[in-house]
């Protein structure tokens, strides 16, 4: 690290940094303990949420010890990188001479991102599965003119480059679609055994992002996640077994979500997990306090360190406490940019880079489903409540869209893809308490959730249109069990101890829909000595509809008793006034008393027979409570 030097936020690529001397926060401390550590695993997996710095420490990784293949001997590209940069990286230091004589440069290495594999449909996946193994036989073309690689061998490489690069493949075609599978299922095992024949060194796989084409397979127009799943397989038979093959030296795997090992890694049952939970790696990624606090010194931003502990901290890795990279590096971006417009950082840049929207996948199955419990402890996040959920572990992929997940599986994804973390006091396995980790990704669950209460939910609009005709209609009873059962629902963003929220609420239910029936709504509209928190009124069938709200305690007497109070204002005050000059034929009165996620109403009946009667007795109904 330096100060001055730019903020790249658009690369993951170690040496691009470092060559062009961009700004890198050091984790070269962390292949010693990779490579060199009694207990370093031979195929380790490395889980966790996206834009945590996978995809770089792994670049880091391949640079580090990759030959040089025109001339082994030659670390001279190894030593400007982590060495002679004026950057003082912790490889570059005494304690690590051993790790860099033993490894520096020493191995063939086979790196591969499944980041862009996926598509429509299988068809359309498998091409991108063999655009990216191109680009991996590309490097290695020199391969074709070697003396040590058998003739059979170089053939059958010269065959698939070929095939790989074609752009004119039929994917439909069920002989070319075969071919793809086997050399997809092949491709890592024999380029490895390819590099071992020609430098007589053990080879290194890098696999980064594993789990995005089965992700994307499950939620792809046209399903194809078995189809993935058998080629996942087939990769780990032939290339991570149990015994490892003399040629690997080992395999390293990256992505969010571990599946479970009898589903993917077949054959493969060495391979460690590491995820958030599990040392020795809980700050290999991600930034830790003082990394964070040392770019914003770098950078003269100091001043902002409590509101970038508030947006971006809040991850629990182990004991750890860990910010998103991502977020901390763009933050800095546009605070030192000078046409940053005031007011608009911090902001969420982290929930920005989302290609799966889990959350609102989830939201309407529980409003479709009625899992009103669930919607409920969702709310208790949003309010900083851990919740308590069994961990689960993942046989397949969990499909939201067409089977649903039970809410301990939901909690687990989300943690997994970095919308939770473990709370300070909770174990790491088992039984465990999630929350929310940051405002950055509070602000996500808002945003989410904000679909649940517009007219894009279905379920939702079907409800409050529902709630608009029953009003409409003078059906007082049947109103009040829709109202509770939308409270139930409603996941409030706010304290509901204010009357002003009811209001929101109401109005917010029925604003969306009033169109359909071509219905005028106003606030807190002017009649007789007052306001009238709610009228609606549909000229077609000449009704109108008076609300008046009352915020009370949550129990059922003092509801009772706030809908009569307010159904009392709709008459001592002269609301009914406000028709006056109307063509009204029907005019119903209601007074709603609201505790908590209840209500009562007190319905006055039709007020508008005749109107210049309630103007003058203003009490000439007695409030029937429903």
């Amino acid at each position: 690290m330096a100060k001055g030097r730019v903020i790249d936020t658009g690369s993951a690529s170690f040496p691009k940094l470092i060559e062009e001397g961009k700004y890198y926060v050091d984790k070269t401390s962390y292949l010693k303990e990779l490579f060199m550590s009694s207990t370093s695993a031979q195929a380790p997996l490395f889980t966790r949420p996206r834009r945590f710095g996978k995809t770089l420490n792994m670049s880091m990784v391949q640079a580090f010890c990759e030959l040089n293949y025109q001339n082994p001997r030659d670390t001279s590209y190894q030593e400007r990188l982590f060495l002679d940069n004026g950057r003082n990286l912790a490889v570059a230091g005494d304690a690590y001479r051993d790790l860099r004589d033993q490894f520096m440069g020493q191995f063939p290495v086979i790196s591969i991102s499944f980041k862009g594999v996926e598509g429509r449909n299988y068809h359309k996946a498998m091409k991108n599965f063999i655009a990216a193994i191109a680009k991996v036989y590309e490097r290695f073309k020199f391969l074709e003119n070697s003396t040590k690689v058998s003739r059979a061998f170089k053939k059958n490489f010269e065959d698939r480059f070929a095939f790989c690069w074609n752009d004119n493949n039929d994917f439909y075609d069920d002989a070319i679609l075969s071919k793809a599978e086997v050399i997809v299922g092949n491709f890592l095992r024999d380029l490895a055994l390819m590099l071992y024949a020609e430098f007589d060194r053990r080879v290194l796989i890098i696999v980064d992002e594993y789990d995005v084409p089965l992700q994307k397979s499950v939620v792809a127009e046209e399903p194809y996640y078995n189809e993935m799943l058998a080629l996942f397989k087939q990769i780990c038979v032939n290339t991570f077994k149990e015994d490892p093959e003399p040629w690997l030296f080992k395999g390293i795997v990256t992505g969010c979500l571990k599946i479970a090992h009898q589903s993917v890694f077949t054959d493969a049952n060495n391979f460690t997990t590491y995820g958030m939970e599990r040392a020795p790696y809980q700050t290999f990624f991600g930034f830790t306090k003082d990394e964070t606090e040392r770019i914003l010194e770098d950078y003269g931003l100091s001043k902002w360190s409590s509101e970038v502990d508030r947006w971006y901290d809040g991850y629990r890795m182990g004991n750890d406490r860990m910010y998103c990279p991502w977020s901390v590096l763009n933050f800095c971006a546009d605070a030192l940019y000078p046409k940053t417009v005031p007011g608009t950082i911090p902001s969420p840049y982290w929930v920005n880079t989302s290609g799966n929207d889990i959350l609102q996948l989830y939201l309407e199955q529980a409003v479709k489903n009625d899992y009103r419990d669930d919607l409920e402890r969702l709310q208790k996040l949003l309010h900083g409540i851990p919740q308590e959920i069994t961990l689960q572990e993942f046989t397949t992929y969990p499909n939201m869209e067409k089977d649903g997940v039970d809410f301990d599986t939901f909690l687990t994804l989300l943690l997994h893809t970095g919308y939770l973390t473990f709370a300070d006091n909770s174990p790491l396995r088992g039984t465990v308490l999630l929350r929310i980790p940051n405002f950055e990704v509070r602000e996500a669950f808002v945003e989410k959730l904000d679909f649940l209460y517009n007219n894009k939910n279905s379920e939702w609009v079907k409800k409050a249109h529902s709630l608009l005709l029953l009003l409409l209609a003078g059906d007082a009873k049947a109103a009040r069990l829709l109202i509770n059962e939308l409270l139930g629902e409603f996941i409030s963003l706010r304290d509901t101890g204010q009357e002003f929220f009811y209001h929101g609420f109401m109005q917010g239910v029925l604003a969306p829909v009033t169109k359909f029936e071509r219905v005028v709504m106003k606030s807190e509209a002017e009649g007789g000595d007052g306001y009238a928190d709610l009228i609606l009124y549909q000229r077609r069938t000449e009704t109108a509809v008076i609300l008046e709200f009352k915020k009370c305690k949550n129990e059922y007497n003092e509801r009772v008793k706030a809908a009569c109070e307010a159904a009392r204002q709709i008459t001592t005050r002269g609301y009914v006034n406000h028709f006056a000059l109307e063509d009204c034929s029907t005019l119903y009165g209601m007074g709603i008393g609201f505790g908590g996620k209840r209500c009562e109403i007190c319905n006055l009946g039709n007020l508008a027979t005749p109107l210049s009667a309630h103007s003058e007795s203003k009490e000439s109904h007695a409030p029937d409570t429903e």
